[in-house]
């Protein structure tokens, strides 16, 4: 989807490897009430706990330069409890893969880094609040059409404003805890769903 334009794109694969993960990272934090209600509907709780054991560990990856956490094996962890996409899937497992494409992107930044994997983050967000429009609106939306949406704009919004806070930043301690004290805040997922 390219709702942001080339400008936006450019600027995310600029960052730094560390830069790009920790953008993914932020966004799958924010999406993940997504993943855990999915899986609390499928009464999977060791997907639950899998997911938030990944989650919560690249923030320590990030607040420890020289962790030796391996990483391969974290995502290896994720990759047991991404959905599958069928016919006859059900709407949430849709905003549930996009939460562990956000997360696995966070991971393999770092891993393989590509230089595309904050990109593949934002798109995966995004995707899932127009998906999620789409659905309840019963509404195929051309991307003109999105950018009047309000929660399209808060996405937008909210994806700006994060890159320009991580592409200032330096890597440090006291950045990376601030920015996930700011992620522990968050009440709501890109969607409207509720973390508690």
């Amino acid at each position: 989807m390219a709702i942001f334009g080339e400008k936006f794109y450019k600027n995310l694969g600029e960052l730094s490897p560390w830069q790009q993960s920790l953008f993914a990272l932020v966004l799958a934090h924010r999406q993940s009430p997504n993943f855990l209600l999915y899986a609390e509907m499928n009464e999977d709780t060791a997907a639950q706990n899998d997911f938030m054991h990944v989650l919560d560990t690249m923030w320590e990856y990030h607040m420890d330069k020289d962790n030796h956490i391996d990483l391969e094996s974290l995502l290896e962890q994720l990759e047991r409890h991404i959905p599958e996409i069928e016919d006859d899937t059900p709407y949430g497992a849709y905003p549930a893969l996009d939460t562990c494409i956000s997360l696995s992107m966070s991971i393999n930044a770092i891993i393989n880094h590509f230089g595309d994997e904050a990109e593949q983050a934002c798109g995966a967000s995004i995707c899932t609040v127009a998906k999620y429009l789409e659905i309840t609106d019963d509404t195929l939306y051309s991307d003109e059409e999105l950018y009047e949406k309000q929660l399209i704009v808060e996405e937008m919004d909210f994806q700006i404003e994060l890159l320009n806070t991580i592409s200032k930043a330096k890597r440090s301690l006291d950045f990376i805890t601030k920015m996930k004290d700011e992620c522990a805040g968050f009440e709501f997922s890109n969607i409207g769903i509720s973390r508690y």
